[in-house]
């Protein structure tokens, strides 16, 4: 297969105009835009996937793990970090701490108010504070992933207004726009920590007695020896009396009011974000028309597969009041496997098609566009 390539002046007609044009790219200007291409990505990745905390002997398979990187799971535990906080009736730090954790157990991916408090017999270390500190690891990444949000709302907005916005499409943008994920986190934000640690739990079990045999817990450790010892071991927190409390006593019901404000704050801005993402569709430009580069047409595919996707499932789950774990609850089923796959598909496509589409233009910028189009996009540079 060969590709047609497009150096002329003529006005192109096609309605899906690809063009390889990324053959005078140099080596270094490779390495640059592929930095900037990834930066949003790996960073709201590791901002928003916690390490997981393995309480039992069986690891789980990778197909069960990649979930956790779809932005959507992501997004859920925001919501549910966000909307376990403002429903506590009482509220320390080793329930953020648990609040944030991962766990794995022998019945998969658990994230429970039941969970919560379960896990409390085998924690080693606690946050110092009730909410994080305003200088640390985790403040500093809400800052940086918060002003990555506000420019990934900006630059879109400002190029749809301004009729350009498929121009400044390159493969150092195209997952620009992910960034947005950082403006989610800005509600959780005072809770989202990593200042805790999990240890071996066989001395707690015995304790516990069968209330917690059914976990299978063995060995586990996040950032503390497995033969640490935890907390209830030294006296500092009564694992018993733990055990006994119920999600009940500690949280309002999950149809609250205040749990009803947390659901439109972040159910709205998603809906505004497949709303603008529906509006590029049919955006006509002057000078430009209506078209799709290669480039545009794959991303328009991914965000809207992103964003119908997690409108569709936060609505239904919010409909059903199944919002009490921090783990998606549909993350272990088939058809959220496959969607994933799908999102992973497109956004290697996504790379694989701005990577030859992509060339500088005579302002020096980048774009996917054909050389025609500079004469537009280029005024005022």
């Amino acid at each position: 297969m060969s590709f047609p390539q497009n150096t002329s002046l003529s006005v192109p007609t096609s309605f899906i105009q690809f063009t390889y044009q990324s053959q005078s790219i140099k080596f270094t200007e490779w390495i640059s835009l592929l930095t900037l291409c990834l930066a949003p990505l790996i960073a709201h990745i590791i901002a928003g996937v916690p390490t997981p905390i393995y309480l039992c002997r069986k690891r789980p398979p990778w197909h069960t793990f990649i979930g956790h990187f779809n932005p959507m799971s992501i997004l859920w535990r925001y919501f549910v970090i966000t909307d376990r906080r403002v429903r506590a009736k009482h509220w320390t730090s080793i329930d953020m701490a648990a609040n944030c954790a991962l766990f794995w157990t022998g019945n998969g991916w658990d994230g429970s108010e039941e969970m919560m408090l379960k896990s409390r017999a085998f924690c080693t270390r606690i946050p110092s504070l009730r909410r994080i500190s305003f200088v640390s690891v985790s403040m500093a990444t809400t800052v940086i992933v918060t002003i990555q949000g506000i420019q990934s709302v900006y630059s879109p907005l400002q190029g749809y207004s301004d009729g350009n916005y498929a121009f400044g499409l390159a493969f150092d943008t195209i997952f620009f726009s992910l960034a947005f994920l950082g403006l989610m986190r800005i509600p959780a934000a005072l809770w989202l920590t990593e200042d805790f640690s999990y240890a071996d739990i066989n001395r707690i079990q015995r304790r516990a007695g069968e209330e917690m045999e059914d976990l299978e817990l063995e060995a586990v450790s996040t950032k503390s020896p497995a033969r640490a010892r935890t907390l209830s071991d030294i006296g500092l927190l009564a694992a018993d009396s733990a055990l006994l409390i119920s999600p009940e006593e500690i949280f309002y019901p999950s149809n609250c009011w205040r749990s009803m404000i947390i659901r439109v704050i972040f159910l709205t801005p998603l809906v505004g974000s497949l709303a603008l993402s529906t509006a590029y569709i049919g955006q006509s430009q002057p000078g430009y028309g209506n078209f799709f580069t290669g480039t545009h047409l794959v991303l328009i595919l991914f965000y809207l597969a992103v964003t119908v996707g997690a409108v569709v499932t936060f609505m239904i789950y919010f409909w059903k009041g199944n919002t009490g774990d921090t783990v998606l609850p549909c993350i272990g089923q088939t058809w959220y496997k496959i969607y994933t796959g799908v999102l992973i598909f497109l956004s290697v496509a996504a790379m694989v098609v701005s990577g030859l589409e992509t060339r500088k233009t005579k302002c020096g910028t980048y774009t996917t566009m054909r050389p025609y189009y500079d004469q537009f996009g280029c005024v005022g540079m």
